[in-house]
């Protein structure tokens, strides 16, 4: 799923290469900057904004099948342990289908169905589109709708009790429970449209377009710190095992930025270089391989490997702006999108994936 697990934390359990270059590519026919996924069959599954969802085999990068949704793909899909898929796509419609790409059903919306869809402990699903976020079982029908102030690109995060995190265009934070009911409110100074991450405490952290990362108690909305970036935060965090907050930042100082999740005190900062201007910035969200260290696309053009330290290890030059959050689908193998429209392969040896393989 979407930053691979319900609380959104990026963390994964496999490990990131040492060496990577790119070993594939695929071609789709427009932008990519959705998160890739894994499916049950261990092909893997991306949107594009050429309007299509498509399952890509590892080994040689072809495509095992293609499904039309009709208008651009922002969405990371959702797989089910039983192997459905569930997607939105800018036509207004949130979709079912098979492990094999067949249409199993179709739900309207409100808007453009833009952000990716979480699980809940009882097997509903959240996503938002428009103003509103939405309830659904598994056969698409709808258990209530809450209309938001503003529009909302924030993909929910989900606590254990089911209660859905969610930032809006209304400049708000918001939990929402399992009957539509808000639990608590954070107003801030800007647009939120990063996804939020929660931690192991209960902790959720979230960016805005007023530059600043909020660190706020799930259970009431507390704020623990508020951390001032200086450009709009649009990306969702990544939960490091040092305790830290990794994320990414706009102009007019462009950075990835390691914030200590106690105080939000920064830890380490590194410098994306480009033109300083508030609309420049980072999309791409950080993930975590199982030795706490981190991947990331930058607006440069590259995708970097960053030690636990901050230190760069490794500077992959990509063909155009990765804004896609990359993903680890086995030890030392990253699938990630680029502006270029390609779905790339990176690391150390040519890839040869199992078939029960899934992105960790």
């Amino acid at each position: 799923m979407f930053r691979l697990d319900p609380r959104h934390t990026g963390r994964s359990g496999f490990l990131l290469p040492r060496h990577p270059r790119i070993l594939a590519r695929f071609e789709t026919g427009a932008r990519i900057s959705a998160q890739p996924v894994v499916g049950i069959d261990g092909r893997i599954l991306v949107g594009s904004h050429d309007g299509v969802l498509y399952a890509v085999q590892p080994e040689g990068a072809r495509v095992a099948w293609r499904f039309a949704a009709s208008d651009r793909v922002y969405t990371t899909p959702f797989v089910r342990d039983d192997g459905r898929v569930f997607f939105g796509s800018d036509a207004d419609r949130f979709f079912s289908i098979t492990a094999r790409g067949a249409l199993e059903g179709a739900l309207a919306t409100d808007d453009d169905a833009d952000t990716s869809a979480v699980p809940a402990p009882d097997g509903t699903l959240r996503f938002a589109s428009g103003r509103v976020l939405y309830s659904l079982d598994g056969e698409l029908t709808v258990r209530w709708r809450l209309e938001f102030g503003g529009k909302v690109f924030s993909s929910p995060a989900m606590l254990a009790d089911g209660t859905a995190i969610i930032g809006s265009q209304d400049d708000g934070i918001y939990a929402i429970d399992t009957t539509g009911a808000m639990r608590w409110h954070v107003a801030t100074g800007g647009d939120v449209d990063a996804t939020p991450a929660v931690d192991d405490r209960g902790v959720v952290y979230v960016g805005s377009d007023d530059g600043i990362v909020y660190a706020l108690q799930s259970a009431d909305g507390a704020v623990r710190w508020r951390r001032d970036l200086g450009g709009y935060v649009r990306a969702g965090v990544a939960l490091g095992l040092d305790g830290s907050v990794v994320v990414g930042t706009f102009g007019p100082r462009v950075r990835i930025v390691s914030l200590d999740r106690d105080t939000g005190a920064v830890r380490w900062s590194i410098p994306i270089a480009g033109p300083p201007t508030r609309d420049y910035g980072i999309a791409s969200a950080a993930i975590v391989d199982r030795e706490g260290r981190y991947a990331i696309g930058a607006p440069d053009d590259a995708l970097r490997i960053i030690a636990r330290d901050g230190s760069v290890e490794s500077r992959v030059a990509m063909p155009s702006d990765v804004d896609s959050p990359p993903v680890l689908i086995r030890d030392g193998v990253i699938a990630v999108g680029c502006d270029d429209g390609g779905l790339f392969l990176l690391g150390d040896a040519p890839v040869t994936i199992p078939t029960d393989a899934g992105a960790r």
